[in-house]
This record gives structure tokens, sequence and C-alpha cells, in this order.
């Protein structure tokens, strides 16, 4: 007798489906070009591994059945790499298919391509080949089938992520407003950033719809989408449709004819971004060097990689060759066969594959691709160098500087800031090659863009790959989690990748010095640039865990730090100090965890201010510091009576100034136990 089909209840049951992913391969802008000229944006490599295989992370952590990739510019290449993938083989978690339509021009032909082709055959996810998430959509998925059982009209739930409006991982010019029923997710409103307008256009009507609206412009919006299938069909419907969001959500929620619903699943926890531009690809690719996309970290080898975690975010494939003198600094990433001159520094890079970096060359926070030669005496800032390229001796690459595949450079040659420079003669007005930029011998001339008027107003303002600080935003509560969950960082570390490395790194270990250095270096960039305290607060907690740094090292560089900066305000010295103290205090308060720790920032205050030659105005410090409960009476008492605070030089503070204050706290704890007690009297009396 052949199986019942019915469950414990009687019903028959329903065949569950494959879970099927959509991923849209091309991202329909030029951002990225010239580097996309010779490459589809999913295949460029983050952190040395090609973004696609981060999506396709992302959607075997969902369980995902069935993949469809939808490929337009590049489609050949995307095919042969998915054909000679893991992700071909028998072992995959899923089957993966492309789909070509050259013709494709936005998200919203693609969707009526896949519509007419009839391949969903039920709920699906769709995302975007440039997609970096480790959110697990299990939870997501089964609210989302919930809602679809109850309601045949809730079509879509967009996967959003909590964080600031300005954070780094955002696209400057992809800020959005979202009004969420907070009772039942329902996205109810949608609008799409427009430069120039600061207010929200909503329908009066809403308000009366809907008992409690969260108006929301802090979620990063990654399009990662749980749609039914009914999407694709209401695509092909409103032909007009291009944008998913500023045309299909907005026109959806706008319509009183389609009666759909869109809903939001805010996630807090998690990390999810999309490399939309070079602002981004730059930001995310220091957060997987960072670890925070764990276990999407480049020691988890997605490819048929090497490489090992060391000490300060530094990782390194075999086979890399050192010479002795050179330094490998923190937030490094270096690929196999690559080769590292004498005397070269290296910090804050990612370097690929096969590349060679000649004698006395010093790149920060660059980007070199696989078969990049750099020759001696070179200086490579904030840039992206991409495959193949040759850089001559003697050599100058300014931030924002993009070199495509092939370019080649010669001697003596600066590359200015933001100067694209390409091989295709079809992009660079038909001058078929500019020695005035390239040198002698050289190859390539400028490319000059073809983009959207919104592509080059981004170009504008995330020039140089540089996301200004303000865009590190995070809310006082993430840096609380940050400054509270670093001791615990090493639990989801694994053993492997805890321990130091046998290969040698020969750079001089960072010692205290080192730190105190980059931390001073943040805080006067804070002071320059008039930081909030919680994106001061964020890089300095940054720092300290790449280059593995203690608590006290951080507070006694802010307490240095404001010191000079008292010393360098116009100004008298009790107003300086005032100004100083009252702006910058709050950011020891922040990284002032407990007792003991301030009672070691009036050590550190002690010595600092003999140090400096601010003796006179250690009183009047001391009396901030109390103010700002940087330090409470407590434990500035406990500094007081502490025989450590009345040890060598520093000795007269203590005993003079000191002494004055203590006596103070002390007159004022009389006078108010005093009043309390008279209080007490007039109680009873009465």
């Amino acid at each position: 007798m052949a199986p019942s089909s019915k469950g414990l209840n009687g019903k028959l049951e329903k065949p569950k489906s494959a879970l099927q992913a959509i991923v849209l391969s091309d991202s329909y802008n030029y951002r990225f070009r010239p580097l996309t000229l010779d490459k589809p944006r999913c295949l460029l490599p983050l952190a040395n591994t090609p973004l696609i295989e981060y999506t396709f992370e992302f959607l075997a952590l969902a369980g995902v059945q069935e993949v469809y990739v939808f490929c337009c510019a590049h489609a050949d290449q995307i095919r042969a790499y998915i054909e000679n993938s893991k992700w071909n083989l028998a072992s995959s978690p899923f089957s993966v298919h492309t789909i070509v339509s050259r013709e494709s021009l936005s998200v919203g032909d693609a969707l009526r391509e896949l519509d007419s082709k009839q391949l969903i055959t039920s709920d699906f996810i769709l995302v975007s080949g440039d997609v970096v998430s480790n959110i697990p959509l299990k939870d997501v998925l089964e609210e989302h089938r919930a809602r679809r059982e109850v309601d045949k009209n809730a079509i879509m739930t967009m996967v959003v992520r909590e964080a600031s409006p300005h954070h780094r991982t955002r696209a400057s010019t992809e800020s959005s407003v979202f009004v969420i029923d907070k009772k039942t997710s329902q996205c109810v409103h949608y609008q799409a950033n427009e430069r120039g307008k600061h207010y929200v256009s909503m329908d009066p009507e809403i308000f009366n719809e809907h008992e409690e609206l969260e108006i929301r412009n802090d979620l990063i919006d990654c399009q990662i989408d749980i749609c039914s299938n009914d999407v694709p069909a209401l695509f092909t419907e409103n032909f007009d449709y291009q944008d998913i969001r500023k045309d299909f959500v907005y026109g959806v929620l706008t319509s009183d004819l389609l009666g759909k619903s869109i809903h939001c699943h805010v996630a807090k926890e998690n990390y999810a971004a999309r490399v939309r531009s070079l602002q981004t690809y730059d930001a995310i690719s220091k957060d997987v060097i960072s670890r925070w996309v764990y276990p999407f970290v480049p020691d988890s080898n997605l490819l048929n990689q090497s490489f090992t975690y060391q000490r300060y975010q530094i990782y390194k494939e075999d086979d890399v060759v050192l010479a002795r003198s050179c330094e490998i600094k923190a937030c490094t990433l270096i690929g196999a066969f690559t080769k590292v001159g004498d005397a070269s520094i290296v910090a804050n890079t990612v370097i690929g594959r096969n590349c060679i970096i000649g004698n006395n060359s010093n790149i920060d926070g660059a980007f070199l691709w696989e078969n990049v030669k750099v020759g001696d005496n070179c200086k490579i800032g904030k840039a992206i160098i991409a495959n193949d390229v040759q850089i001559g001796h003697n050599c100058t690459i300014e931030d924002g500087a993009i070199l495509a595949a092939g370019v080649i450079i010669g001697d003596n040659v600066s590359v200015t800031e933001n100067l694209r420079l390409t091989l295709h003669e079809s992009h660079s007005q038909g001058i078929p090659n500019d020695d005035a930029l390239v040198g002698e011998g050289g190859l390539g001339q400028e490319y000059h863009a073809e983009a959207e008027s919104e592509d080059e107003e981004e170009l504008m303002e995330a020039s140089g790959l540089i996301h200004r600080v303000e865009d590190l935003n995070l809310s006082d509560s993430e840096i609380s989690e940050l400054s509270s969950s670093s001791e615990e960082d090493m639990d989801f570390i694994p053993f492997s990748a805890r321990r130091d490395s046998t290969n040698t790194i020969n750079s001089d270990d960072f010692d205290e010095g080192d730190f105190n250095k980059e931390a001073q270096q943040s805080i006067e960039r804070a002071f320059e640039e008039n930081h909030s305290i919680e994106i001061a607060a964020l890089e300095l907690n940054t720092l300290r865990m790449a280059m593995n740094a203690n608590y006290h090292e951080v507070r006694s560089a802010i307490i240095l730090a404001i010191l000079k900066r008292i010393s360098f305000v116009d100004a008298p010295p009790k107003e300086a100090i005032s100004k100083v103290m009252t702006r910058w205090g709050p950011l020891l308060v922040k990284l002032t965890f407990n007792h003991d720790e301030q009672v070691d920032n009036l050590f550190t205050l002690q010595k600092y201010c003999i140090r400096l030659s601010m003796d006179k105005q250690f009183l009047q410090l001391l009396g901030f510091f109390y103010q700002l409960e940087i330090a409470e009476d407590d434990a500035v008492l406990d500094w007081y009576n502490d025989s450590r605070s009345t040890e060598g030089e520093t000795a007269v503070l203590r005993n003079t100034y000191g002494k004055q204050f203590v006596d103070w706290l002390n007159t004022a704890e009389s006078e108010s136990e005093e009043e309390d007690d008279e209080e007490e009297e007039d109680d009873e009396e009465e």
C-alpha cells in the first residue's frame, strides 16, 4: 500500500517547491567604468574573491536550491565563470542556470524577460550579484510565507539593515525613506532620495489607516527581496516600471487599483551591503578584512585559496615572498606568489596574486588586482590598479586614480587624483595614447565617462575612494556593542585563524608607541573635521582592535590629544580648556567603563600635565574631569589617597592643586549633608 499523502490533521499536504533565487548580474549603470569595460561588476575582486561568490554563499546560507543568473553585459564571461566554478559541481547546494538578454536595459526589463520564460513557480529571492551579506533568511522566509497564507496580496518582503543614515556602506546617492507600520511591518510609503529635498510627502489617509508609523531613514537597502511569483507579472503588466524601488515599490504603494502590499524585515544584527559604488567597494572591502562579514572572511578561503589570518588583520596566502626589510602593516591582504621588495611599506591594502612590488615603495589604502608590477620608489594612495597594470620607477599614483586592465605607466610619472586611465580608445575621445599622462613607453589614455547625472554626482562626492568619516556613523548602541563585545570577538574566529601563522611578516610588531601615534592622528583628524563623538569613538575602537591595543592606551591617547589641542587654541587658558573639554571630554566618557578606569584617567592626566608643562591648568582640568563625570568624586578621592599620586615629579600636582580640589569636594559634601539634615529636621517638625 502506498504511503498516505495526508498529514496528521487529515488534510492533504502541499508539496514543498524548491526555493528559487534570481541574481541580477548587471548593475545597469556606469559607476565602475573603465574597470567594467573588460569585466562585469559581479566578477570584480573584493578582498581577492569575485563579488558573485559572496552572493552565492549568501544564497547557500539561505537554503536556496535553484539559482537563475540574469546576464546582460559580459554574459559569456559570467557563464564561463559559473561553468568552471564549484557551483557547477554535483556537490553544489543549488543548481545554477544563466539567462542571457543583451537587450535588457534595466531591472524591469530583466523581470519582464523572466516572466515571459515562466521559470518561477513560487516565492523567490531577488538579489543583485554585488550583495555581500551574512543575514540568515530562514526566519524571514517563514514570516513571508505565513503572511502570504493569510493575505495573498502580500507580494514582497524587503530585507533592510538597520544602520546610521550616513553609514559608510550606504551609497551617498541612494538613501531612502521607508514609512513602516510598527505593528505589521507593512511598508506604507517609500520615497527615494532626491537631492535638495529635506521632507517626506505622504498621503494623509495613511495616518487614518495605521495607528503607529515609523518614518525611517536609517535603513541600508541592499535590494534583498523575497517576492511572490506575482512580482514579475506586475512588471509585465506595467511596462514603464524600470527600477525595483523608484518605480515598482512606489507604484504598488501608491496604486489603489493593484491592492497589493509590501512589507519590510529590518535586520538589526548581521551584515548586509551592496557594492554600488567606489565608496562602498572601499568600505565593504575593509569590513570583510575586519571580519564583520564572518564567516565570509579571507581565511575562510571561499575559493581555492590559502589565506591565513595573522595579528593586526593581516592576511596572506602561501608562496608570498617578503624582503627582510619590507614592512607589512595592519589591515592588509596579500595574494599568492606576490613579492614585496626591500624597504617597501604596505598598509591598509589589498594585493592580488602574482604581483611584484619593487624596493622602497609605499602603498597605503590601495587595491592592486592580479599580475600588477610596481617599480622602485613608488607611492600609491587610495587607488584601484586593475589586472596586468605596470607602473614604472619613481611614480606617484594619487588618491582616487583608477588604472584599468593593461595600462602601463612609464618612469617618473605622477597620476593625478581621480584620473581614470584605460586602453579602450572608444571611451577616450579617440586619443590613441597620451604620453603626457602615462609617460614615455606608457600605454593608456584618459577615460571620459558617459555616466548618468546621478553617477556623475556620486563620483564627485565619493572621489578618491575616501568615504568621509561622517559616513562611518553608528548609533550609541552600536558603539556600546562594539566596546562590550570586543573581547568576545575571538569566540567566532576558528582556532586555525586565532593562532599566529608560522610564516613571518617582516615588520616590527606594533608597540604602544605605534598605537599612540596612529591614535593621535585619528583624534587630530576628528578635531580638524569636527567629527561627532560617536564617529571618533568608532574609529578609535576599530584602530584598537586592529592593533591589539587596550582601552588604557586609547584613553591615554585621548587625554594627550586633548591637552595638546588646548595648547593650540587661540584663547586664554581658561577659555581654551572650557572650549576643548566641553566639546571633546564626552569622548573620554564614552570610552571609560568603570571606577578603576576613572582613577586611571586621573593618573594619566597628572602625568601628561607635567610632561606638557601644563601644571597650572591641572586644577581646572581636574574640575572638568569631575564635572563631565570622566572621574566621579569617589574616583578623585581614591586617586588622591593612592600612594602612586605622591611619587616623582608629578606629586606636586597632587599636593597642591589636587589637595585644593579634594578640600573643596569634602566641603561641598559636608554642606550637602548639613542641608539634608536640616531638611530632615524640618520634615520631622512638620
